[in-house]
């Protein structure tokens, strides 16, 4: 039986855009028109309007979707969508400007609201191709003030599969939204003060890696998200608590409303509580050592270091490590540290090697070159440590610091790794004094250089960042 072979009337009416600003106007090249893709009603789309007659408000969501290039291959329009609009038996679509020339329609679909393809030209040299007497590429001209007419011929979809239809894929997926209610309180548990409504990040994720963050106001949010999975991971941060990890299914998000909304809590028990350390000369504790001066000490040194320069006079070259430590006894007993950080300043950048600048850890297997923050194991003193009475550090979850061109004179490091014990390994736990700062894995010219609690500009001192939650 001979396939029934539909017809669109493809119509492009140029609506002429030209400036005046200028006595020499090339018009043919400068002018713009109006593209409107209009669709003769078809039986499918005619019954599928009678569905909604009882309710106007509701919009048929058919859509066009097209390629076009022009006569050098370059694209146009690259799997446009046009939603289609009932305009009393028929339908329209909304308009596209276009350039006045010669262009090349590639790709023509129709999408039902149910987001299947039901219609769709063939392209040239594909199975289906020989049912239509024009397959694609169907070439067409715009003139200035004139309608160019294109009636490209579509076959119905049924079950036939993109390659017979000379498309690699369809090129399109159609997503639906996924919409719900939501607000987030502080919960201050059952003795405490009434819930609070407050404002938080929360942080949507799907199983296939979806993922988006949402700033939540302090009242009730309307939050549309991508639909099509059983379940969602959420994410609730706001600064000052801890982290809460929730999951619900889509079928809860739905039926949540404005009125009876989902509702996210953050445990009053969940503070997290901060201290900076940021000593001076009296109070700091860190000091430089020197392998051509390894039995000399360095606890009054104005730089916290690893280098590897050259040395002038003995035309050598020279090694510097740096140790630190902080006084952590103004925390609490029962705290339980969550995160530390470490900010360094420097005063005048040693410039490194651009060869050498990367941001690519060890673990990669990339040739690698910069710095480590080793926690140390063994007591020492600022005034007594030298190179050859160094204390033992350890290599386990050592901090790594690449080498860096940067805008600013700060750097933060993550060093939590070095003040809270890995339980998920077998290593020991092994006590803490403090951090040894040296180049990794090999010595390489020149290093780092910071400013140590020596230094004689308070506010570039090494500043250590502690959250911690009460047990």
């Amino acid at each position: 039986m001979k396939p029934i072979i539909n017809s669109f009337r493809f119509v492009l009416a140029l609506m002429a855009l030209i400036s005046f600003t200028s006595c020499e106007k090339k018009v043919a090249d400068n002018s713009m028109g109006t593209a409107e893709f209009s669709i003769n009603a078809l039986d499918e789309l005619t019954s599928s309007k009678a569905s909604f007659s009882d309710d106007s408000t509701v919009a048929l969501s058919y859509q066009i979707l097209l390629s076009v290039e022009d006569m050098n291959g370059n694209a146009v329009f690259t799997d446009k969508l046009l939603p289609l609009y009932v305009f009393g038996t028929g339908f329209i679509s909304e308009n596209v400007e276009i350039k006045t020339g010669e262009y090349k329609l590639t790709k023509f679909m129709v999408i039902n609201p149910a987001g299947e393809i039901i219609y769709a030209a063939p392209v040239s040299g594909s199975p289906l191709a020989y049912l239509v007497t024009k397959p694609l590429p169907i070439t067409f001209k715009i003139f200035p003030d004139q309608v160019t007419k294109v009636l490209p011929e579509v076959l119905p979809v049924g079950d036939h599969t993109p390659d017979q239809f000379g498309y690699a894929s369809f090129g399109v997926q159609i997503i639906k939204p996924l919409d719900f209610w939501t607000v987030c309180t502080l919960d201050p548990g059952v003795l405490m003060p009434p819930v609070v409504i407050t404002t938080a990040r929360l942080t949507v994720l799907a199983p296939d890696g979806w993922h988006y963050t949402f700033k939540l106001e302090a009242a009730v949010n309307h939050l549309v998200i991508r639909g099509g999975y059983e379940f969602y991971t959420f994410i609730l941060e706001k600064e000052g608590y801890l982290p809460q990890k929730l999951q619900f299914s889509a079928k809860e998000l739905l039926a949540t409303t404005k009125e009876n909304p989902l509702v996210l809590k953050i445990p009053y028990f969940s503070t997290v509580y901060k201290i900076v350390l940021q000593p001076g000369p009296k109070k700091g504790k860190d000091a430089m050592i020197s392998n051509l001066d390894s039995d000399k000490n360095f606890g009054e040194y104005k730089y916290f270091e690893t280098t590897f320069l050259s040395e002038p006079i003995l035309t050598v070259m020279r090694s510097n490590r740096s140790l630190i430590s902080f006084d952590l006894d103004t925390l609490p007993k029962s705290a339980v540290i969550k995160k530390v950080i470490l900010v360094l300043w420097y005063d005048l950048p040693i410039p490194f090697d651009t060869t050498y600048i990367t941001n690519t850890y060890p673990s990669t297997g990339i040739e690698w070159y910069g710095a480590v923050l080793q926690q140390i194991v063994e007591p020492w003193e600022e005034h007594k440590v030298t190179w050859n009475t160094q204390p033992k550090s350890i290599e386990a979850n050592q901090v790594y610091l690449s080498p860096f061109i940067r805008n600013s004179n700060v750097i933060e490091l993550n060093v939590t790794s070095l003040f809270v014990s890995n339980t998920t390994t077998d290593q020991p736990d092994y006590p803490n004094y403090g951090m040894l700062f040296r180049l990794w894995p090999t010595e390489r010219f020149p290093g780092f250089r910071f400013a140590s609690s020596d230094f004689p500009e308070a506010g570039m001192r090494p500043k250590l960042i502690i959250h911690y939650t009460i047990n």
